[in-house]
Order: structure tokens, then C-alpha cells, then sequence
């Protein structure tokens, strides 16, 4: 039987003397290097990078915008379910439909986040809606952070 180890991103946090509270992928993918042998300074791949505490919670916060209800096996409900709204023509209407789905399921699905001003600028030229998150989170100071991506038929790109 196959087994995979997850315990490289909690010994990562130790190596560096902090304990993160969350942890996640980081969603670029990356490698991390290490130095194998310190007398000859070869850099061997050592594992994916990880996200910890606010860059953990932007990434699931991405994650819920990315998802469609249902592409989640274990968590079924997950996601935001735009319908045909990104499949109509652009205006503001569904524009604010959009940011009024977004609000609600925010609240559901990541409770760690509290959004303090949300834009949703529709773009009739190129049929997609710009959104701009400013958001805190609390357990981390309430400290204002932004997220801006687009939103089409093809998805929401930060």
C-alpha cells in the first residue's frame, strides 16, 4: 500500500522556529530547494512551498471562489454556484446578483474572513466583471487586505 507523507509542512514550520496556525498549498505550485551538503552547495528540490496563517486563508478564499458546487468530492456543497449569470450578457444588475452570491457564501464556507468592501465592476467590452475584495480577517489583527481578480465564463482570475 502506498503512503504519502504530509509532514514536511509542519517540520518546515518548526525548522524556522514558528508555528502557523493554518497551512495550505501554495497555489503557484512551487519548488522549494535545499542545500544538501553544505560543503558542496547543491541545491536539491526538497518540496512544494506551503502558505501559512493569512497566505493559508487567502488561498482557501481563492479556492471558494474557483469552485463550482459539487467539483468537491468530500464537500459537495462547496462553492459558489454562479449559474448562468457568467453565460448572459455583462451589466451591472448581474453584477451586483454576482456579489450578493459572493457575500452569502463567504459567510457559509470560510468564516475566517469578514469582507469590508466588495466591487463588482462588469466590463461590457470583454463580458467579464472585475471584483475587488478588501477583507480582514480577525484572528490576525483585522488587518485590511486586498484581492482583485476577474470574473467570465471561464473563471475567476486573481
Amino acid at each position: 500500500m502506498a503512503s504519502i507523507n504530509l509532514d514536511i509542512i509542519t517540520q518546515a514550520d518548526s525548522e524556522r522556529g514558528y508555528r502557523a496556525i493554518y497551512t495550505d498549498l501554495h497555489f503557484d505550485l512551487s519548488l522549494n530547494y535545499t542545500r544538501s551538503n553544505e560543503l558542496e552547495k547543491q541545491l536539491q528540490i526538497r518540496d512544494i512551498i506551503s502558505d501559512q496563517d493569512i497566505g493559508a486563508i487567502r488561498n482557501a478564499f481563492i479556492s471558494l471562489l474557483t469552485t463550482s458546487p459539487g467539483e468537491k468530492i468530500l464537500n459537495p456543497l462547496f462553492g459558489i454556484n454562479f449559474g448562468d449569470l457568467l453565460f448572459l450578457p455583462v451589466n451591472e444588475e448581474r453584477a451586483s446578483v454576482i456579489g450578493s452570491n459572493i457575500i452569502s457564501n463567504i459567510s457559509k464556507f470560510e468564516p475566517r474572513i469578514r469582507i469590508i468592501n466588495l466591487e463588482i465592476t462588469p466590463v461590457i467590452e470583454s463580458q467579464e466583471y472585475i471584483c475587488d475584495f478588501v477583507y480582514s480577517i480577525p484572528r490576525f489583527n483585522n488587518q485590511n487586505l486586498q484581492l482583485k481578480g476577474n470574473l467570465s465564463q471561464s473563471g475567476f482570475y486573481v
